[in-house]
């Protein structure tokens, strides 16, 4: 597999920490959300819950990312390696991403501070692991906020039939020529 540098400007700037605005909440999304507008971070991340739902871990652990598609399985070399039962080092996920390793430390990085991955110490390596219930709150909190904005909507057209009903009824002549 051939890797391709990364010009120091552009990796500075696609692996640099979200920061979260001056009085946000502490529970405030913005930090996850910006992690995971990154490719390479959603790669990661991706990589972590197959590799999670592979070795047979709860819920809780690892999620899929597929948007419904299936996994299609952990990747190349994690089959009967042991690796994914506590994680993934930053070579692992090296080894299955067009990625250098110290790219994706940096990517796993952010991922940690967004609350999104956690990390263990296991002998002289770190592994990671995607953290599924931190991902299934954003996303009920983002299907809460669909919701009530499905709300509003329904609301204004339900407002809209409404006065298109008390024009109808004020100039029915006018409208019906119309």
């Amino acid at each position: 597999m051939v890797r391709r540098a990364v010009p120091a400007t552009s990796a500075a700037s696609s692996v640099t920490q979200p920061a979260s605005p001056a009085g946000m909440p502490t529970d405030s999304p913005v930090a996850a959300f910006a992690a995971l507008g990154d490719e390479t971070r959603w790669a990661v991340l991706q990589a972590l819950a197959e590799a999670g739902s592979t070795a047979g871990s709860t819920a809780s652990s690892a999620v899929d990312l597929t948007d419904g598609a299936g996994s299609g399985g952990a990747g190349p070399g994690a089959a009967g390696t042991g690796a994914a039962a506590s994680g993934l080092t930053a070579s692992a996920l090296a080894a299955r991403l067009p990625v250098t390793r110290q790219a994706i430390a940096k990517h796993l990085a952010v991922l940690e501070a967004a609350g999104l991955v956690e990390s263990q110490t296991v002998g002289r390596e770190r592994r990671y692991r995607a953290l599924g219930a931190e991902l299934t709150a954003l996303g009920r909190r983002l299907e809460r906020i669909g919701d009530a904005w499905e709300a509003r909507l329904g609301r204004i057209a339900s407002i809209a039939e409404h006065l298109e009903h008390l024009e109808h009824l004020e100039r029915p002549e006018q409208l019906e020529r119309g």
